[in-house]
């Protein structure tokens, strides 16, 4: 039987062209689909699943925000994934903050802060 190549378990992702993507390991699995002892937990539910951003100037000042996805507690069943996003890597003051167990909520709240939310971000 032939092995299922890796890049088509990545999850489709609408991403505006203005977006840069740092890396993306969102796979294309529901946690609740899982059994407590799938090897996904350890590989795929971990802190560092998705990181994008974008750069800017205002004022002359180069501003980044970012979007950073993971799943905590690391590779526990019974985690989350926490999406947040971040101005200039300020990560004790959020702009934005969204938990979910479900994917689809993840993708769903990602792609609307992509193309709104955060398209319209003021400084």
């Amino acid at each position: 039987m032939k092995k299922k190549q890796w890049w088509k378990q990545i999850q489709p992702l609408r991403i505006p062209s203005y977006w840069s993507i740092g890396y993306n390991k969102l796979e294309d699995l529901e946690p609740s689909e899982l059994s407590t002892e799938d090897r996904a937990w350890l590989f795929v539910f971990v802190q560092d699943i998705l990181y994008v951003y974008r750069k800017y100037t205002n004022k002359h000042i180069e501003h980044t925000i970012t979007v950073d996805l993971g799943w905590y507690p690391d590779g526990d069943p019974k985690g989350s994934f926490h999406l947040i996003a971040l101005l200039d890597s300020d990560w004790e003051n959020p702009i934005l903050e969204f938990s979910s167990r479900s994917k689809t909520e993840i993708v769903e709240t990602l792609e609307s802060w992509l193309f709104y939310d955060l398209a319209y971000y003021k400084f």
